[in-house]
């Protein structure tokens, strides 16, 4: 960990020069250059490389932020409210670096930037992530980057489409469940197989139910088919998830 004297200036050269030696090798082992086409997913945070001799790359990202060439701001993607948490949320490392070491451009969500400040944010991202390679996107007035932590196989791109959903209040996240009783404010307690954290980017199918429901659960000894009628078990998002939690843990 950097200590809190450190100079931001030598630390964002030093990540510079990091990510101008792993970025050739990236782009050279993957062959990034013969791929005619991108796509990403922040519904399940993958990159897509689709060639036209019919050649797929996944990997898995992190949305690093974007530059506003309007505006000249560097916008965190953990500051965007249109990027997903699940997308953004390993940077919380580099922000509690920023924090401890006084670096106000990893702490700041929003502020003056030139052309520079995108890809000095991704250096330091990938150096402090451990990324395998970076890449950038245009859309329309910005400058989106992205960090690939691992490459995925096809097999595991769709694994991680079957553990996501669509979410209304917060766009896509990691599918969880919970009891019908818990979508309802009256429902009281919050039961759980195993204690979670929202802080664990990778929860492990989020379950929880209330106490009316865990009052038929152990008269029946075990998840029954009555008792699984009576919880009636709807799908949630993560972020949903912790919400329901965290208001009944208060209440």
């Amino acid at each position: 960990m950097h200590s809190q004297h450190q100079n931001f200036e030598e630390f964002k050269d030093q990540c510079l020069d990091d990510l101008m030696s792993l970025q050739p090798e990236f782009m050279k082992l993957y062959d990034i250059d013969t791929y005619e086409e991108w796509f990403y997913d922040h519904s399940i945070g993958a990159f897509h490389f689709k060639s036209s001799d019919g050649r797929n790359l996944f990997f898995k990202y992190v949305d690093v932020g974007s530059f506003s060439t309007k505006t000249d701001t560097w916008n965190w993607g953990w500051a965007n409210t249109s990027t997903p948490k699940h997308v953004s949320r390993p940077l919380e490392k580099v922000r509690q670096i920023g924090s401890i070491n006084n670096f106000e451009e990893l702490t700041s969500g929003l502020y003056k930037g030139d052309e520079f400040t995108g890809w000095a944010m991704t250096a330091i991202s990938a150096n402090l992530l451990n990324a395998i390679g970076s890449y950038r996107i245009p859309h329309k007035h910005l400058f989106v980057y992205f960090i690939f932590t691992n490459e995925l196989t096809l097999e595991e791109y769709n694994q991680l489409k079957d553990k996501y959903v669509d979410c209304a209040s917060h766009i896509a996240d990691r599918t969880a469940f919970v009891c019908q009783h818990l979508l309802n404010e009256k429902s009281i307690g919050f039961n759980e197989p195993f204690e979670t954290d929202p802080s664990i980017e990778n929860n492990d199918d989020c379950q929880a139910w209330c106490d009316e429901c865990e009052k038929v659960r152990l008269k029946e000894g075990e998840w029954t088919d009555n008792a699984v009628v009576f919880a009636n078990i709807k799908v949630v998002c993560n972020q949903c998830y912790f919400d329901i939690k965290e208001k009944k843990l208060k209440a």
